[in-house]
């Protein structure tokens, strides 16, 4: 479940985000015990107390490094790169976009954590005009190859996909989590925060599981307008079970009224 990142109690110093993730792996672990993981993270975990804290779990690892942080480890790759260590692969695939990579294993992390070794991936996306699209640079601990760097790429470009996906879905498709919950005194606004969480993961649930749950949002087109459908019923008629409430979604008005009965409270 995710939690807020507040001061905890008893707690000297307010909380951060590093420190919040000691306890969502922690809990992470201690849930899901035999659950293999990649975890994917963005520049600012990149580190080698985080790197071995992932690792102290059992999980692997795609971060961000970006140049403006990571200034000795482009230095050692370059310095690999002059020892013939350092692969370059490209492609260029049916739309005609070219995919260039830059990859070597085995690179320090940093200076301060030399012990802290890192499979390293520079990658440009190029369009058929010549333009670079995307550009970005990860470090990992799954081994990289000519074979498998594509493949990588795709999984550690997901995760903005994802991230994005999921935050404008909680902004734009009925749950208001941007507007609703930015005030509150006390744990009013993380409360509400984490019960528009808890609905979220249920709908994903219901989303991915229940053939009418799906066929009715079909109906809809949109999360918006399936709430809206669904607080309409509420407001007209005493509800009995879920089934109705999307058979009547997906049949029609006519089969509302034979379905579900008229609230005249």
């Amino acid at each position: 479940m995710p939690e807020p990142i507040i001061k905890q109690v008893d707690a000297s110093k307010n909380d951060c985000e590093k420190v919040a993730l000691k306890r969502l792996l922690a809990n992470l672990s201690r849930e899901h015990p035999h659950l293999p993981l990649v975890l994917t993270f963005d520049d600012l975990y990149s580190d080698g107390p985080t790197i071995k804290l992932v690792k102290s779990f059992g999980y692997s690892f795609i971060m961000v490094a970006k140049d403006s942080t990571h200034e000795s480890l482009y230095q050692a790759v370059d310095e690999l790169d002059c020892a013939d260590k350092v692969v370059r692969y490209e492609y260029t695939d049916d739309k005609g976009f070219t995919h260039w990579f830059r990859f070597v294993n085995g690179a320090p992390i940093n200076k301060s954590h030399p012990d802290v070794l890192v499979n390293f991936l520079e990658y440009i996306e190029i369009d058929p005009e010549g333009n670079k699209k995307y550009v970005n640079t990860w470090v990992t601990d799954i081994e990289l190859s000519a074979e498998n760097v594509n493949k990588f790429m795709r999984g550690a470009r997901a995760k903005w996909k994802i991230e994005n996906e999921t935050f404008n879905t909680l902004k734009t498709q009925g749950y208001h989590l941007e507007h609703n919950y930015g005030h509150g005194k006390q744990h009013l606004a993380s409360n509400l925060a984490c019960l528009t969480f808890t609905a979220f993961l249920i709908n994903q649930i219901e989303q991915l599981s229940c053939k009418l749950f799906q066929e009715a949002l079909k109906i809809k087109k949109s999360k918006k307008a399936f709430w809206h459908a669904i607080r309409g019923l509420f407001d007209w008629f005493c509800i009995d079970n879920w089934t109705d409430v999307f058979t009547a979604i997906i049949e029609g008005r006519s089969v509302s009224l034979k379905l579900l009965t008229v609230d005249t409270t």
